[in-house]
Parts: structure tokens; C-alpha cells; sequence
């Protein structure tokens, strides 16, 4: 796998309904080496550190071989990097061959796979469709959120390559319908729970819906 793009932003203001809004989702490549920290990359920042960002999510990474999925679903053609608001646009990098926990050497950086993306209002407006959100959210093509595990430097070009897998984990397409569309797996939420590398974030959302669902023998 190879990188094909690195992608950044700083918090930018928007007009949305006549509404002010704060976001990083417009995200534009940069063409140079960039170092990568504990939270993330050189010259990128997250406008909403509630729900992007921080240890568990400090990169997304995100395959450019669904943008000509998306070309297909929204009827128009998708040429620049960054389409969803990713960092990393990697060649191919499919949820059903990507596992939580996976480590993957970039550069002089190792980033770890820590859990799905999970899509907020914003990317709708990036998109400008209403619809989107809950058209990506059951796609499964969400993309991947990493831990840096060792910092280092990136850049455009770089190999992607697996240097660690639990073979006992459980992929980021996996974890995503969990999530978005099989809700009462009672088994697969208790089998996600369990897994060491998976953020605390995506296991309190299921530990919650277990319990709704009267199931406590996990929790």
C-alpha cells in the first residue's frame, strides 16, 4: 500500500443555514515531509476534540478506492485529496483487511489501528447532501482512526506496510456494522468489548447498548 496523500487543517470558520460553524473537515494536501506527534500531524488541528482527535484518533486514514464509490453514489466526480476530512488518503485501504490493533510503519512513524470512524453532521456539509452521514455511516467505508505508537516523520509516496496483527481481532468492517447496522449483536458487541486495543470510546457505546438490551454479563 502507498500513501498518496497527507492532508491538514487548522479550525476555519464556515457559514452553514446562517449559522456560524468551527471545523477541520476541509482538509487540503500538503506537498513536503511533516513530522507526526502523540496528537496528530504537524500543522493539523481539530476544531471539536470531543469527537476527533486526542490519543485514540490522532490520525484518519482513509482508502482512495472508495472516492469512485462515492462518485457512483453521489452522480459527481471527486478529483481532490482529503475527500472526507482524512489525513492520511491511502491507495487501498479496505476496512475488511484493516484490524483493530493493527501496526502499521509509515515513514519513520508507527500508527496503530484504534477504531472507525464516526461521522457527525459535518460531513454532510462537506458533501452537501443531508443524507450523507447516514449514507456513509451504513456503507461501512468509514476509514480508520490510529494511535501514533511511534512518532516520526511522514511523506507523500511512503509504503504502508502491517508490521503487527492479532490475528484474533476483529476488522474495522466488522466493528463498523456493529455500530451502525447489526445493533443487537449481543455476541459481537461482547466479543468487541474484549479486545485490548480497541478505543474505550466504541466499547462504552457498547457497553450502554448492552444494557438496553439487558445483557450485563460483560459489563
Amino acid at each position: 500500500m502507498k500513501l498518496l496523500s497527507i492532508n491538514i487543517s487548522e479550525p476555519k470558520k464556515i457559514i452553514f443555514n446562517g449559522k456560524e460553524l468551527i471545523t477541520s473537515i476541509y482538509k487540503t494536501p500538503v506537498n513536503k515531509e511533516v513530522e507526526v506527534g502523540q496528537l496528530g500531524i504537524e500543522g493539523d488541528r481539530q476544531a471539536d476534540l470531543q469527537v476527533h482527535g486526542g490519543y485514540d484518533k490522532a490520525v484518519y486514514a482513509y482508502s482512495h478506492t472508495h472516492y469512485s464509490h462515492w462518485s457512483d453514489i453521489m452522480k459527481k466526480s471527486f478529483g481532490e485529496f482529503g475527500l472526507v476530512g482524512e489525513n492520511l488518503t491511502i491507495d487501498n485501504f479496505d476496512e475488511n483487511d484493516v484490524f483493530i490493533g493493527d501496526e502499521y510503519q509509515i515513514g519513520t512513524t508507527l500508527l496503530q489501528i484504534s477504531q472507525p470512524r464516526i461521522p457527525c453532521y459535518k460531513i454532510g456539509i462537506k458533501m452537501n447532501s443531508r443524507e450523507f452521514p447516514k449514507l456513509f455511516s451504513q456503507s461501512g467505508l468509514l476509514g480508520s482512526y490510529m494511535r501514533v505508537k511511534e512518532t516520526g516523520s511522514i511523506n507523500i509516496g511512503d509504503s504502508v506496510e502491517l508490521s503487527k496483527r492479532d490475528d484474533s481481532s476483529m476488522s474495522i468492517f466488522e466493528i463498523s456494522q456493529l455500530l451502525f447496522v447489526d445493533l443487537k449483536n449481543i455476541e459481537g458487541m461482547k466479543r468487541a468489548i474484549g479486545l485490548k486495543y480497541l478505543s474505550e470510546e466504541i466499547k462504552e457505546k457498547f457497553r450502554e447498548r448492552l444494557m438496553k438490551l439487558g445483557d450485563f454479563s460483560s459489563l
